[in-house]
Formats: structure tokens, C-alpha cells, sequence
């Protein structure tokens, strides 16, 4: 899931103008440009975040098996990364270097639609997510029993609440110091992971016992899928990453290398966790470090100062979405630009009034969903992740590119295309099915006789 940047790199593609490659790009010209081991930080800052947290889950859901679609799925969006700066390397000089106006470049008014649409999708599923992760990471901190007649997740909301309307009103900037937290948080969840392969190999200090079983494959891998994609997207902040560094031409190697050592953090956390938690996996691994793991009973508490650093950094975090959002929101009311077309900023109370509409949206829609993170999120993945980061990148570079194309790179990009919308279909799908509760209960429930062939196909389908 892509961390919005502190310093605006994610707005920038998304809705603003970024200069071309021979302007030197954010970075203020050539000779100051990022360097090619910041390039690689920034990238990994910006993609490796929530979606980490997600990665034991995601394998629980598909058994082992998902950890093959893991391999094969990173190397895909690291190639769908290339082809967007491709895609815009073909843009004339003086087209706007934004996502939607490369989307209008290669398909017009219904490309730039598609880019705006699913893109505000994107977000704002990232920003409920985000909420969500941060009443689970407080729940863990108050008591089970709650307060009175408020349950804990009632508490969680409450508190989030109080904290983040404070953060709504201040500068981007005075947040900044908190995003370190972030990689923090990150690198804690990867080494007490990891830790667990040596303090318990033989799971018996969890509290769950028998320790949880484990399986080869199924049918939910789906689901994994569709979390692996959102942990993987985050592509509209490429193009200004690529501009702002010193020798663009670099960026295709520092996007290879931060795309193997994604994978290489995702792998081993998805791994390790399934290993350990296997079918009882939590869509968060902090909630499992903290209630089923050798450390629950450990004199020093490190699975709730981990929950402590994951809850700041979500609080951090929130603003930026919800000003994207605003923005993006913004830019498409028409009462907004003069007789011109230009856009005219709004007054700082009607600004203001849209982020607390759109925080409360979220709010409401994360209380609805807070018991189904686990589609919530892969339904994110599959529905707009895949397509914002997969399927518009493949479709505008083939737009574009078409008339240079050898016929092999014709037929791969097809077959990309065909892949990233078959699974995007089945992906939503599946969740959808099993968010709705009587299609839910009918995979769950009703199940047809084992010996058939639907009932030797369900029952590979359960882990």
C-alpha cells in the first residue's frame, strides 16, 4: 500500500505538473538531483508500509502456494512501473507530466476519467484501511473489557478521532518528523518475525495450542492476490521520482533493486508469519505478535510499543491521504475554474469543510467494514490496485506505443493486459462474495456432497 510522501512527491504525478526529464524534475535541476541510493530509499519508503503488516494473513489465505504468486506478482508491477515512465517519455514536451493527463494523452476523455475514478478509489480505500489499522492498534493498548457500556472498538475510534481533527488543520511538514516511525515499525515487524524461527521453533510458548495447522493451497489465494497487489502499488508517484533524480537514466536499476528487496521483505515476513501463526493467522501480524506469540508473556513489552509506533505512524499518515483527496475532489468542480479554464483555489473554510466530510466518510465506512480487514483489503487490491498500477499502465504505454512495437512486445503487453484484467475480475469477485452474507454462507455452509466434484473442489478450497 503506498505511504503518502512528506515532501508532496505523491501529489505531485497524481494531479499537479511535473517537469520532463531533461528539466531536472522536482529535484531542482540535474546537478542536484537524488541520487541512486536515495532513489531507492524513497521508493521503498513510499510502497513498503501497511500492506507489510498483511503479508502472513495473505499467505494463511492461499497456503504455501501464495508465495509463488508472491514471486511472480512483484516482478510484474516492477515491469507495469517501467512502462508508465515509458508511457510518459512518449508524451510531447509540453503535455503536463500527471497521471490523468496521460491517461487523456492515450485514451482521451475516458482515460483520464478512468485515471481520476480509480485513483480516488485507491486512496480513499487506503485512507479507510488506515483508520481501521489504527482502531486495531489502539484496541490492543485498552482494555478487552472496554469502558463502561463502550466497547473497545468504540474507545479506538473515539480517541483516533480526537487525535486526528488536530491534524487536519496543521501543515503536512510539522508531520514529517513522525514519518520515521514508519520504517521503524516496519523493520520491528520483520525482526520479531524472523525472531520467533529461533526463540520458539516449536510453537509451544503461543498461547493457542495446539499449534495451528498449515496448508499447501486453495482457493483463497485469490485474496492473496489482491493483497500482494496492494502492497505492491503505488505507481503514480513514479514518474516524479524518476524526475527528480540526478541521472534519470539510473531509474530503471533503482527500481529493480527497491522491487527485490520489497520482495525479499515480503517473502520472508509471509513466510515466517505462516510458518509460526499458519491457519490462525490475523489480518495484522502486530495483532498476533501481540495475542498469540512468544511475547505476549515476556517481562518487556515490545509487541505494544510496536502497536504504539504502527498507531502513530497511521496518525501521521491519515492528513496527507485526506488532502490528496480534497485535491482530487477540488480539481474536478467546475465551479472552480474561471472563464479561462484555470483553477482557482477555493477559501480555506470551504477546503477545510470537504477534508472533515471526507474524513467522516471514511470513518463511517471503516466502522461498517472493521470486521472484514481482511477483503476490505484484498477487494482494494484486486478492484483498484491491479487496475490504477497494472492494467492502466500496460493499456496507455500499448496506446502509445502501438504503431513502434515489435509484434513479440504486441503479443506480451496483450497477455499482461489479459492477465491484470482476469484477475482483477476474479479478485473482486471473491470478495464481494464474501462480503455479502448470504453468498458468504453459501461457500461457507452449503456445501455439496464430498464425493462430487463441487465437493472435492470446496474442500480444497478450506484451508
Amino acid at each position: 500500500m503506498e505511504d503518502p510522501g512528506d515532501d508532496g512527491t505523491l501529489r505531485l504525478p497524481l494531479l499537479g505538473e511535473s517537469s520532463s526529464e531533461g528539466g531536472g524534475g522536482a529535484g531542482g535541476g540535474a546537478a542536484a538531483g537524488a541520487s541512486l541510493s536515495a532513489t531507492i530509499f524513497n521508493v521503498l519508503n513510499i510502497y513498503v508500509g501497511l500492506g507489510l503488516l498483511t503479508m502472513p494473513y495473505a499467505c494463511m489465505k492461499g497456503g504455501w502456494a501464495a508465495l509463488g504468486f508472491l514471486l511472480v506478482l512483484v516482478p510484474l508491477f516492477a515491469t507495469s512501473g517501467q512502462l508508465i515512465c515509458r508511457a510518459f517519455d512518449l508524451l510531447p514536451a509540453s503535455a503536463p507530466r500527471s497521471y490523468p493527463a496521460l491517461g487523456a494523452a492515450a485514451a482521451g476523455r475516458a482515460g483520464r476519467r478512468a485515471v481520476l475514478l480509480f485513483c480516488f478509489l485507491e486512496l480513499a480505500g487506503a485512507s479507510i484501511v488506515l483508520l481501521m489499522v489504527c482502531w486495531q492498534m489502539l484496541e490492543l493498548l485498552l482494555p478487552s473489557e472496554g469502558i463502561g457500556p463502550l466497547r473497545p472498538m468504540h474507545l479506538a475510534a473515539g480517541i483516533s478521532t480526537a487525535c486526528l481533527l488536530p491534524l487536519l488543520l496543521i501543515e503536512l511538514a510539522q508531520l514529517s518528523r513522525l514519518s520515521v516511525l514508519g520504517s521503524t515499525s516496519s523493520l520491528m515487524v520483520i525482526a520479531l518475525a524472523l525472531a520467533l524461527l529461533g526463540l520458539d521453533p516449536s510453537r509451544q510458548a503461543m498461547p493457542q495450542q495446539p499449534p495451528p495447522g498449515r496448508h499447501a493451497a486453495s482457493i483463497g489465494v485469490l485474496q492473496s492476490i489482491g493483497i500482494f497487489a496492494l502492497s505492491c502499488s503505488a505507481h503514480t508517484t513514479l514518474p516524479a521520482l524518476r524526475s527528480a533524480m540526478r541521472k534519470p537514466s539510473e531509474f530503471p536499476a533503482a527500481l529493480s533493486i527497491s522491487f527485490s528487496v520489497m520482495l525479499a521483505c515480503y517473502s520472508s515476513l509471509a513466510a515466517a508469519g505462516y510458518w509460526y501463526w499458519g491457519d490462525s493467522a490475523s489480518p495484522l501480524v502486530t495483532t498476533d505478535l501481540a495475542t498469540n506469540s512468544f511475547y505476549v508473556t515476556r517481562r518487556v513489552p515490545v509487541d505494544r510499543l510496536l502497536a504504539v509506533f504502527v498507531m502513530v505512524n497511521c496518525l501521521s499518515k491519515y492528513p496527507a491521504l485526506n488532502l490528496i483527496l480534497q485535491d482530487m475532489v477540488l480539481s474536478i468542480l467546475p465551479l472552480l475554474r474561471d472563464s479561462g479554464g484555470s483553477f482557482r483555489p477555493p477559501k480555506r473554510r470551504v477546503a477545510l469543510a470537504l477534508r472533515l466530510v471526507l474524513f467522516a466518510t471514511c470513518a463511517l465506512l471503516a466502522l461498517t467494514a472493521y470486521d472484514a480487514l481482511g477483503s476490505v483489503l484484498s477487494l482494494l487490491g484486486g478492484l483498484c490496485s491491479i487496475t490504477c498500477s497494472l492494467i492502466l499502465p500496460t493499456a496507455f504505454y500499448s496506446l502509445l506505443a502501438w504503431p513502434r512495437l515489435r509484434t513479440p512486445a504486441r503479443v506480451a503487453l496483450l497477455a499482461l493486459l489479459a492477465l491484470a484484467l482476469s484477475l482483477a475480475a476474479l479478485i473482486t469477485a471473491q470478495n464481494i462474495c464474501f462480503m455479502v452474507p448470504a453468498c458468504r454462507r453459501w461457500q461457507q455452509g452449503e456445501q455439496p456432497a464430498v464425493g462430487s466434484v463441487a465437493g472435492l473442489a470446496l474442500r480444497w478450497a478450506q484451508p
